[in-house]
């Protein structure tokens, strides 16, 4: 060694003899001597300490760098699917508000609501005592004008009497006929019935209220088929054609189907730039209500024997090309290397490799954010 043992014992009592530190009645220039010396007195041990370190790691002999660890996935061929999603709405054009085509008290509901009714059931009757006392008083006057047309008759057919007496006679009759077949129809009408089979989801309008032919008394639903309507970019314009498989999600209730496009909208709304598309579904069960939401996934793309990788484990340089780290092997070691790739389309996770790997092709999926490219690595998969 540069020092001997001797000489450290000799610094180290030095520093001792100097830890009482500078005396108050001590000048400037000796507290500068003092200074000095304290500092060669610690360039001393630094040199002795970086000695000793050196003569520890000759004993221990040359230490192994650890490698970074990192795990990899062979690159594979597959289908790759891109879809669009557009949120959708359920409809049924069996959602029917009943209104009464005459005004009158409600006498009677015949149904309970949630019951199923068939079509031409009256679910209220209504009163019409107006309607009843005219076809009393029509039916009146319809017995006699019968009666004095039956005598006109007569006396015509036996040459007696003029021809417009006949005439006016029976034009009164039958126009009296008319009149109280049409009384008896509007009288019909205090019937209330159901236009279409469903189920009575409800009442607006209690016993004894007024209906009038401006306000709905009853709502009838039938949801045994629905339709499902979504709007969708004009972008996708030649991507959605009639008679295409769509995948439609129903998140709120847990359900999936798979539907035809039953109709495309020939339409571009002005306002949001979208087409409508039609999709009938079927509701045995009757979970799909009206206005239920639903996820509409359109597939607009499909690559056979696509090189995929996941999404973020391709990475931009700083001049914006797109990299990716595989694993090379070469005289029993692993390296990390860098690949420029080219990205296509980009769905669930899931990004498409045009160009940079091929299948087989061994891509770092662990560890692949701190390895830099020709570095040597630990591959703990082995693949």
């Amino acid at each position: 060694m540069k020092y001997s043992y001797i000489k450290v014992l000799v610094v180290a009592s030095l520093i001792m003899g100097g830890c009482g530190g500078p005396k108050t009645s001590e000048s400037i220039e000796e507290k500068k001597k003092l200074l000095a010396t304290y500092k060669e007195e610690r360039d001393v041990l630094e040199e002795q300490i970086k000695e000793l370190e050196a003569e520890i790691v000759e004993l221990n002999g040359p230490q192994k760098r650890e490698l970074r660890l990192i795990e990899v996935e062979p690159v594979n061929t597959s289908v790759f699917n891109h879809f669009i999603e557009v949120p959708g709405e359920v409809k049924s054009n069996k959602n029917i508000q009943v209104n009464p085509e005459i005004s009158g008290v409600i006498l009677k509901r015949n149904y309970e609501e949630g019951a199923f009714v068939n079509q031409g059931a009256v679910i209220a009757v209504l009163s019409a005592e107006v309607l009843k006392k005219n076809i009393e008083e029509a039916e009146t006057r319809l017995s006699l004008a019968t009666s004095i047309y039956e005598r006109q008759e007569n006396l015509w057919n036996q040459n007696i009497g003029s021809e417009v007496q006949y005439l006016q006679a029976k034009n009164e009759k039958e126009a009296l006929e008319k009149n109280v077949e049409s009384l008896k129809e509007q009288l019909a009408n205090a019937y209330v019935k159901a236009p279409i089979s469903g189920t009575l989801d409800e009442y607006f309008m209690n016993t004894g209220e007024m209906a009038t032919p401006q306000q709905p008394i009853a709502r009838i639903v039938n949801l045994a088929s629905v339709e499902i309507n979504a709007d969708v970019s004009e972008v996708y314009v030649k991507d959605v054609q009639k008679g295409d498989k769509v995948d439609v999600s129903f998140t709120a209730i847990g359900e999936e189907m798979k539907l035809p496009i039953s109709a495309v909208g020939q339409f571009i709304n002005p306002e949001n730039r979208t087409f409508r598309i039609n999709m009938k579904a079927p509701n045995k069960e009757g979970y799909l209500k009206p206005n239920t939401l639903a996820i509409v996934k359109i597939n607009d793309y499909t690559k056979e024997d696509a090189i995929t990788v996941p999404s973020h484990l391709i990475q931009k340089s700083t001049n914006g090309d797109s990299f990716l780290y595989t694993l090379e092997s070469k005289d029993g070691k692993f390296f990390a290397k860098k690949v420029i790739v080219k990205p296509g389309k980009t769905y669930a996770g899931k990004t498409v490799i045009e160009s940079g790997i091929k299948a087989g092709d061994k891509v770092i999926i662990k560890g692949y954010a701190e390895v830099v490219d020709g570095e040597e690595v630990n591959n703990v998969t082995n693949a």
